[in-house]
């Protein structure tokens, strides 16, 4: 039923004829199927379709929109933020609050969920909770390790404890932000290439990686610690406690001083604080001291991306988050910078661009991600916890 769902709510317009075609089910069985996805307001039946063939019009099968829905809460820094994602759309409703002494994030997202979305939003059209930080999450050793998130006393293990029974009424999933923006790429902009890495440039510097189709590691963030990668054994300090860690030579905290390394000019020199797009703009408007930064930068990130090419080939490498304002000249630096460094039999065969979607689209991903992998028609709310 779900792969059903799936293939209506992707075409945005099928027939029952045409399902039972590409699902090699008989067309009484999707017949029945898709009668019980109607009868649960998941899809519609618009109709005779729009069609120049002779004869008889087969009728149109549609997603519906405003009825079924995932709340996805992101934790950073010291908020918390809920959103209401429609199953067959994107956000519709949003809500944040702020940490203050005596609180937590769980008893802030339970606020956000309770007395307010709740409130406004029909219990049942709730089909689960998902929970994104940008965080290394450890199912193994029950932990989440972050740098962003204030996890106070008993640290990560008491929450990831407590949020397994902070909403005993839907299926809770505790995901990672950037495995959560690569799905969305992967599902929104139906990236062909089986194997392939996404890498988002965000409060740091993650990758998620696919392979034969499939997400390593699942939606945890544990699999793979790209931004700690180190490019300069001399380089600055990161948080980590390792030098020249791809994050920390990455950081827009950084950008200033590798300007005034460069030894030239730069109109962006006045600031006190500049942004890839201040960079990604300086430099194509032919800034010398952006243009030699960029270079650098690029040159940091080819090195880090041929050693992942070396390791698992993926046929595209996709740049997404705050990295897109480094605009064109940039992308086509590491480019360059890839043929010089890389094994040149694997790095010709691996494309790199920038994502299609902004950064918000880990809202979707999340909701999708959510559905397709933990929710059951058979069983729509169970009490369950899931990590990744």
């Amino acid at each position: 039923m779900k792969h059903l769902y799936s293939s209506i709510y992707i075409e945005n317009g099928i027939s029952r004829t045409e399902l039972a075609r590409r699902t090699h089910l008989s067309k009484t069985t999707v017949s029945t199927l898709v009668d019980e996805l109607i009868e649960r307001d998941f899809i519609a039946d618009e109709g005779a379709s729009h069609s120049d063939c002779v004869g008889r019009k087969p009728n149109c099968l549609k997603a519906r929109t405003n009825q079924h829905f995932v709340i996805v809460i992101s934790w950073v820094d010291n908020i918390a933020e809920a959103h209401v994602v429609d199953v067959a759309g994107t956000s519709v409703y949003s809500t944040r609050l702020t940490l203050k002494k005596g609180e937590s994030y769980i008893s802030l997202s339970q606020t956000c969920v309770y007395k307010d979305i709740l409130s406004k939003y029909d219990p049942q059209r709730i089909l689960g909770i998902c929970v994104v930080v940008s965080a290394m999450i450890d199912a193994v050793r029950n932990e989440i390790y972050s740098t962003t998130l204030s996890l106070g006393p008993g640290g990560s293990g008491n929450l990831i404890h407590d949020l397994s029974f902070a909403f005993p009424e839907y299926p809770v999933a505790l995901l990672e932000d950037t495995a959560c923006y690569a799905y969305a790429e992967k599902i929104y902009t139906q990236v062909r290439e089986k194997n392939f890495a996404f890498i988002n440039f965000g409060r740091g510097i993650g990758a998620t990686i696919f392979i034969e189709g499939n997400m390593l590691g699942k939606a945890s963030g544990s699999v793979t610690q790209f931004g700690h990668y180190s490019v300069n054994p001399r380089g600055p300090l990161c948080i980590c406690g390792n030098h020249g860690c791809l994050e920390a030579m990455f950081s827009e905290s950084q950008i200033k001083a590798r300007l005034e390394e460069s030894g030239k000019t730069s109109c962006l020199l006045g600031r006190s604080a500049i942004t890839f797009e201040d960079l990604g703009k300086a430099a194509l408007y032919k800034d010398p001291a952006a243009i030699h930064t960029l270079q650098k930068m690029s040159r940091d990130l080819a090195l880090a991306l041929s050693n992942l090419i070396c390791i698992v080939n993926p046929e595209l490498i996709i740049l997404g988050g705050k990295g897109q304002h480094l605009g064109t000249l940039f992308l086509e630096e590491v480019q360059h910078s890839l043929r010089d460094v890389g094994f040149r039999r694997m790095v010709d065969f691996s494309g790199v661009r920038y994502s299609q979607l902004q950064s918000d689209a880990y809202l979707n991903g999340a909701m999708k991600y959510f559905f397709d992998t933990y929710y059951s028609f058979l069983e729509p709310r169970p009490r369950a916890f899931y990590i990744g």
